[in-house]
């Protein structure tokens, strides 16, 4: 009675974890569309997206690119491949199915910006 309670709780794990219950369940892959909306001396041709998981760049043409993409992934706007003699460090956000990033190319400075050149002037190294 025991061997047989026993092996239909084996069965049973077996089929649950066969559907799915009880491993991590595997994310969907989708095409990102996207939106770019600069504020740079640049054409809008000069700038890709990058998947930073999987390593894949897409071009932007006339301010969208698609890319494919998990929820788990991050995007990152990069410089086009025509255009890398240019030093470029674009905003980074969550891949989503419809994305907007906005990435402005003017340097602010900022509070934490002063702070930081102070630290690095006066540090004890």
């Amino acid at each position: 009675m025991f061997k047989l309670a026993l092996g239909s709780l084996v069965a049973a794990v077996i089929g649950l974890h066969s559907v799915g219950f009880l491993t991590e369940a595997e994310e969907k892959i989708f095409v990102s569309r996207v939106t770019l909306e600069e504020n740079c001396e640049l054409d809008i041709n000069a700038f890709a997206v990058a998947n930073l998981t999987t390593g894949d760049v897409r071009s932007f043409r006339y301010g969208e690119a698609f890319i494919r993409a998990k929820k788990s992934d991050w995007l990152k706007i990069v410089i086009n491949e025509d255009y890398q003699d240019i030093s470029f460090d674009g905003e980074k956000t969550k891949a989503g199915k419809q994305v907007k990033i906005v990435q402005n190319c003017l340097s602010e400075t900022t509070l934490d910006s002063i702070f930081d050149s102070f630290n690095e002037t006066f540090s004890n190294k």
